[in-house]
């Protein structure tokens, strides 16, 4: 791949990423000794390469962040740094993935879901089924709930008959 102007690209082999003392920042130390404070990590393709091309950014302003740079790739991370970024990147991205949809019901102009996730029984509302349910695949979904969470149907043929049955009454 050859390298796009205006992107820094990370070597893994070579950061310290820990914790700020008695605080949940997070601290990045580059082989070349730049230091920086309360950096983030973020997916560039959170769904197709959920582990590649994860950009480290720095926080500049309250709201405000600016890129470091980016790993292509977490291979070759020491094993304590990867902790942390899977840590941090697992807490970015929460997605409880949908096994069971025990009822799916309209309320107020809004569908109800009550499902059974991997991360244990929710209950959520989408408002626009085509707005708000995207196709990632003819079996995968992702669903964004009025709240903004995220949930996931890995595997839409592997639900059970009676939550095949609850998705189809939404036509």
């Amino acid at each position: 791949m050859t390298p796009q102007p205006g992107i820094r690209w990370l070597d893994p082999t070579g950061v310290v990423i820990e914790r700020l003392p008695d605080s949940v920042l997070v601290r990045i130390r580059l082989p070349n000794g730049e230091v920086y404070e309360d950096v983030q990590f973020a997916r560039a393709f959170p769904l197709s390469h959920p582990n590649e091309y994860i950009s480290v950014l720095r926080r500049e302003e309250r709201d405000k962040f600016v890129e470091i740079g980016i790993f292509r790739t977490l291979e070759g991370m020491p094993e304590a740094s990867r902790r942390i970024v899977d840590e941090e990147l697992d807490r970015r991205y929460f997605t409880p993935v949908i096994e069971k949809i025990y009822s799916l019901t309209e309320e107020y102009g809004q569908h109800r879901w009550d499902v059974m996730t991997d991360r244990g029984r929710r209950v959520f509302y989408v408002r626009n089924w085509r707005d708000n349910v995207h196709e990632l695949s003819p079996v995968r979904y992702l669903i964004v709930a009025v709240d903004g969470s995220r949930y996931e149907i890995r595997d839409l043929d592997a639900l059970d008959a009676h939550s095949r049955a609850q998705l189809e009454k939404l036509g």
